[in-house]
């Protein structure tokens, strides 16, 4: 990786607790399907990403468990921060805003869809006819140079992030 580049991984939170399953959709947590799957989705993020230098999440409870799993797969040697740029309500300019201000050229960032897909394309400048959409565990790995261009490398769904 060149000096002036960044490579950001895009990763949609785990299996969470159905719309409405409680009153305020934000404090929605991980089932137990979802925290086992993101344990093993953390693990195989390692191995496919292993010099991530930090983790940033979207500051709902879903997404924070999911970057803990993240986080202990990696031994925490990175640490977690809650960022509102990774909130649903978020727009790309918030992301671009996230990365270019951070020091960190391995970047990790949890959150929801649709608004990883639509920052992807977004910061890509790639469009899409139809519908795009990363499955709960899924990830982008976004190579991001110095002259403010980006590219897509690779969308993992999370069934290859299990594998051992």
């Amino acid at each position: 990786m060149k000096d002036n580049e960044k490579f950001v991984v895009l990763l949609r939170h785990g299996i969470a607790e159905l719309h409405g399953a409680r009153a305020d959709d934000d404090a929605r947590i991980l089932t137990e399907t979802g925290n086992r799957r993101m344990k093993q989705i953390g693990r195989g993020l390692k191995k496919r990403f292993p010099k991530a230098e930090v983790i940033y999440s979207s500051p709902l409870i879903r997404c924070v468990e999911t970057a803990e799993w993240v986080e202990k797969a990696y031994g925490s040697q990175i640490v977690v921060k809650t960022f509102d740029a990774l909130a649903p309500d978020a727009g790309a300019g918030d992301f671009r805003a996230l990365i270019d201000g951070s020091d960190a050229r391995r970047i990790i960032c949890v959150g929801h869809e649709p608004n990883l897909s639509k920052t992807m394309l977004a910061v890509t400048k790639m469009s899409s006819d139809g519908v795009i959409e990363l499955k709960k565990g899924g990830c982008y790995g976004i190579r991001m140079f110095g002259d403010g261009a980006a590219q897509l490398e690779w969308m993992l769904p999370p069934r290859v992030l299990r594998r051992k």
